[in-house]
């Protein structure tokens, strides 16, 4: 029993270290869970990517810190009227760094996890970098100046197994919802309004995008939601009566469902065609944007007072795709150029390298072929066999996948079909899966644990005393599990490559790795557990945002992520944008239509 230094080993990108698991899982009877003895390695630091705040890697706050910085990203004030001017020349205000009330929310809702997990479950958006946040309060975040750190003394407990069976999780139960409303209502009610910030505006006309965080905004005719996330949906309650709603089906039946808004102002628009917004000089197009089930890009073509018709993109967040920019109602020459284009920049960043999704999950049903065939193999080579009654339920292993409420449902997908098993997901979870439209996904789920073979937990839950206790639990049915972490955060290039990239022309960034093999390591080892961490992203890579602006004619970009750093952002937009103006706009060219 040993754990072995993490390794994913691919040309294009390396991993630092973020999950650090107790060293081993000990063996005891089976009248009793498996213990655990803790060692905190030594201590390393390193900067936030999102926030520059200094993070103890070797504990799991820097995971928690990034999924924070990712999940709550707050407003920069401003008017709509500057959206009349040059983005570049203008942008004075500055950013504020505060968790959203959703985050809040979420923290409140996990009454049985520490205080310190003070962040929602969404891989998403990103935080300005000025933090003024007192969502940790109750933690053990401290603020200095000059070097701000998250110790790791408040996380020991989330990596030990030496807990007390009162205060033993149990992963399979829904969660206990019962006191956290008050408490968000009551923060909701003290909580100041914000002016709206002009990214959340659509130049040209009265609607924004995923600004429910800013009471009624004046002047405006209606909120776009681009998909059921917390730091784009947050603001949205039950009450909503600021005005109407325009998102997917997908999103719609989720907010309906989890919000309880008012069917009324809920208004579900179809994909992949023009839809004239009423009493209005827009037309709006939804499309596909590859990031969770039920996310859109949002194309608005507005008629100005002058009877000139001009074109913006909303992104949301996405993950960049061919297929997007040979959409017919994108695709140029076909089509006219891009005005304004509302850009994720969560990861315009030369060193966020990770690799296509495809690749990644791939690389997980390998990784799950390859454990099952040696757990064969260990069982055909022991004589325990010969003496096996044979009534005697024949134990399997068990595959679990962390996900998002919303989110990462392709890798637990594509194992199950690979296996040609049952889903089980929590009640919860269960209920969310079944607002996703999906029938074959429907058919594939179970309530019963011990009839899937894969099972979907919350991302956070993927660690060593979890997955023990979990494989515990259903030890009549299963003796192994192997764990996957899908997360793209800290799957980072070289930082040889990384300068490389910085001065790279846009011709350079765009060239496809050389290799595109993927290879998966434990994180963690034990008996009969494993975890994987895997850099599945659901945002766009540094070199797909390059790509999928290189693919189209765009007359001016706005970032929506990380406003705050809009000089590292302007760095590459301007660069990139230059160097467009000598040569054919053309889609930069893919090995297939779903990733460059």
């Amino acid at each position: 029993m040993s754990k072995k230094k993490e390794v994913v080993r691919s040309k294009y990108f390396t991993i630092d270290s973020y999950f650090r698991s107790p060293k081993a899982i000990q063996s005891v009877s089976q009248t009793s869970c498996e213990q655990d003895s803790v060692a905190i390695e030594q201590q390393k630091s390193e900067p936030c990517p999102v926030c520059n705040t200094m993070i103890y890697t070797e504990s799991v706050s820097m995971e928690v810190h990034i999924n924070q910085c990712l999940d709550a990203q707050e407003s920069v004030s401003d008017t709509h009227a500057f959206l009349d001017t040059s983005f570049t020349s203008s942008l004075t205000t500055e950013a504020t760094f505060t968790s959203s009330l959703d985050a809040q929310e979420y923290a409140l809702e996990q009454q049985d996890v520490t205080t310190a997990e003070c962040v929602t479950e969404q891989e998403n958006g990103a935080k300005d970098e000025n933090d003024n946040s007192d969502c940790s309060k109750e933690g053990s975040v401290t603020t200095d100046d000059q070097n701000r750190r998250i110790l790791p003394s408040a996380w020991k407990s989330l990596f030990s197994l030496k807990q007390s069976n009162d205060n033993k999780r149990d992963i399979l139960a829904p969660k206990n919802t019962n006191n956290f409303k008050a408490k968000i209502q009551e923060r909701s009610n003290n909580a100041k309004t914000k002016p709206c910030p002009f990214y959340k505006w659509v130049k040209d006309t009265k609607f924004v995008v995923d600004a429910f965080n800013y009471g009624k905004i004046p002047d405006c005719d209606g909120y776009f939601l681009t998909h059921f996330h917390s730091d784009h949906y947050g603001g949205l309650r039950t009450r909503w009566s600021h005005g109407p709603i325009y998102c997917s089906q997908i999103t719609a039946n989720l907010v309906r469902q989890e919000l309880r808004v008012d069917s009324r102002f809920v208004h579900p628009l179809p994909m992949n065609e023009l839809y004239p917004i009423p009493g209005s000089n827009v037309t709006v197009a939804l499309i596909d944007a590859n990031h969770c089930p039920g996310s859109v890009l949002f194309l608005f073509i507005v008629e100005r007072p002058n009877k000139t018709v001009v074109r913006h993109l909303h992104t949301g967040d996405f993950r960049a795709a061919p297929r997007m920019c040979l959409h017919p109602l994108l695709r140029q020459p076909d089509n006219p150029p891009i005005q304004c284009l509302y850009l994720d920049t969560t990861y315009l960043n030369p060193q966020y390298a990770f690799p296509a999704q495809e690749e990644c999950i791939q690389a997980v049903c390998d990784t799950v072929q390859k454990e099952i065939m040696e757990q064969s193999k260990k069982k055909e080579n022991t004589l325990s066999k010969w003496f096996t009654c044979k009534t005697q339920v024949d134990k399997r292993m068990l595959i679990v996948v962390g996900a998002y409420t919303v989110g990462k449902e392709r890798v637990f997908i594509n194992v199950a079909k690979m296996l040609k098993c049952k889903i089980y997901a929590n009640e919860k979870k269960a209920k969310i899966l079944h607002c996703l439209e999906d029938e074959e996904l429907r058919s594939m789920l179970t309530e019963d644990p011990k009839e899937a073979q894969v099972h979907v937990v919350s991302l956070r839950d993927i660690r060593a005393d979890m997955m023990a206790n979990y494989l515990w639990d259903l030890r009549t049915h299963f003796d192994s599990l192997i764990a996957f972490k899908p997360t793209g955060w800290t799957y980072k290039s070289t930082a040889s490559e990384t300068v490389d990239m910085n001065f790279a022309a846009l011709s350079q960034v765009i060239m496809p790795p050389s290799n595109r093999i993927l290879s998966l390591s434990p994180n963690y080892e034990s008996t009969n557990i494993k975890i994987y961490a895997v850099p599945y992203s659901e945002h766009s890579s540094f070199r797909e945002l390059a790509s999928f602006i290189a693919s189209l004619d765009i007359q001016q970009i706005i970032p929506t992520v990380n406003i705050s750093q809009k000089d590292k952002l302007f760095y590459f937009i301007d660069k990139w944008q230059q160097e467009k103006t000598t040569k054919r706009i053309e889609v930069v060219a893919y090995p297939n239509e779903n990733y460059w």
